[in-house]
């Protein structure tokens, strides 16, 4: 019985909240991630993109919050979040133009410029569309095959926002102008290929997750029903 209640807790969510100070797992998690931003957080490359580049995070830690007083997500979902956000602290503290592991694939495969901008937006794409598909599907009571659909679309909706929010902040503010700049490295297609990344990680997860679920014989056109 034991052992059945630790599979749910680790792989499904939970269909109560949990208070945040019972929730222990959640805890460490969020301790990891303020211990690295903490480390981080000592001379950064630029103060200014430090905390720039760390907004999304902040903005998923906001949702992560709203979200758990509703229903608490699996922690394969955190994890995943964990995970971004940190990759996203690291490229903030190098900035993604000079982080070391970009230049770490410039030497090993040969590419012309830092590319660890595209490792973040494939990991958005395949990290966080796992909490968005929980949310669609466990929350909004979509069929499975909806909730994989409307998460790709979802992820892509964010990418277009961020590049109108590019697009915008550079028109207005000559500082911000000078990071996207900075950021793009000559690249021209730059939004649209950090785009396209975003979707060949998003398009991998959900494939995967549809697979999954039909090679265990699970109909992905029902609605979860609650037991």
């Amino acid at each position: 019985m034991a052992m059945k209640r630790r599979r749910y807790y680790l792989i499904y969510p939970s269909k109560q909240a949990i208070p945040f100070k019972d929730d222990r797992i959640l805890q460490i998690m969020l301790f990891i991630y303020l211990a690295v931003f903490a480390i981080l957080a000592v001379k950064p490359a630029d103060y200014y993109q430090w905390w720039y580049l760390n907004l999304p995070s902040a903005a998923i830690i906001s949702v992560i919050f709203v979200v758990n007083r509703r229903m608490r997500l699996s922690n394969l979902s955190y994890a995943a979040a964990l995970i971004f956000m940190i990759l996203c602290t690291v490229g903030a503290h190098y900035t993604y133009a000079l982080c070391p592991v970009g230049e770490w694939m410039k030497g090993a495969f040969g590419f012309t410029r830092n590319n660890y901008d595209r490792v973040v937006s494939l990991a958005f794409g395949l990290l966080m569309s796992t909490p968005v598909m929980e949310i669609m599907f466990h929350r909004f009571r979509l069929k499975y095959i909806e909730a994989c659909i409307i998460t790709i679309f979802i992820i892509l909706a964010f990418f277009s926002l961020s590049s109108l929010f590019q697009m915008f902040s550079a028109a207005v503010s000559v500082s911000r102008s000078q990071i996207i700049l900075n950021e793009v490295q000559g690249d021209i297609w730059e939004m649209q290929k950090d785009t396209a990344m975003g979707f060949l990680g998003v398009c991998l997860n959900m494939g995967n997750c549809i697979i999954i679920k039909i090679k265990r014989n699970q109909r992905i056109h029902m609605v979860k029903l609650s037991k």
